[in-house]
């Protein structure tokens, strides 16, 4: 985890597809524990739909849904007003509920599904994220760790790399340039390479 600054200071955490497989696991084992059983799992797209087939596979079932919110534009703002632009479409009242996302981040993404929950009837829920953040508004009954920083998970590293980009392709900064701070930031050698070399 190491700072980088391009238009406003951001410690970033990158995470790899063992990191994330881990998380999910450890999820996974505390949700056993918890003796919860859920009817569903409603992972949230986009980033949520990794952990909730990764926990839906841990579970043994097939009972997966996808919720669709969109918060936020860029790295490192957070004061986009969050909304449904995909809802469920399967009855769910009277079930019980495990949402999944990757992070809990302001909360504003889980109180619009909260509340669509609660309004589609249904008999409970319970969230699990991979990380939380304590400025959140909402606090999973799940999650791996609490954390400060912008987590980059393996499902995101071009998205991200693109955002990364523009900022610092505005402030005139060379392709060396760049490649040089995504690596200080832990950004994948060889994926920095393909993206250059793709994009």
């Amino acid at each position: 985890m190491i700072k980088i600054i391009t238009n406003f200071m951001v410690e970033y955490l990158v995470q790899n597809w063992q990191d994330a497989f881990d998380k999910c696991f450890s999820l996974y084992l505390q949700i056993k524990t918890a003796d919860y059983v859920p009817d569903m799992i409603v992972g949230i797209a986009r980033g949520g739909w990794v952990p909730a087939r990764l926990l839906a596979d841990f579970m043994g079932t097939k009972n997966t849904l996808n919720i669709k919110v969109e918060a936020y534009e860029l790295i490192g703002e957070t004061d986009v007003e969050a909304k449904i632009t995909q809802d469920i479409t399967s009855n769910i009242e009277g079930k019980s509920i495990l949402v999944v996302d990757d992070i809990a981040d302001t909360g504003s993404s889980l109180e619009v599904v909260i509340e669509s929950l609660v309004a589609k009837k249904v008999k409970d829920y319970r969230i699990a994220t991979l990380y939380y953040k304590d400025k959140s508004s909402i606090i999973p009954d799940f999650y791996c760790q609490l954390t400060s920083a912008w987590v980059v998970f393996p499902w995101e590293i071009f998205e991200t790399l693109s955002e990364l980009r523009e900022n610092l392709a505005s402030e005139g900064k060379s392709v060396d340039e760049m490649k040089s701070q995504f690596r200080e930031i832990g950004l994948p050698p060889q994926l920095i390479e393909s993206y250059f070399n793709h994009y």
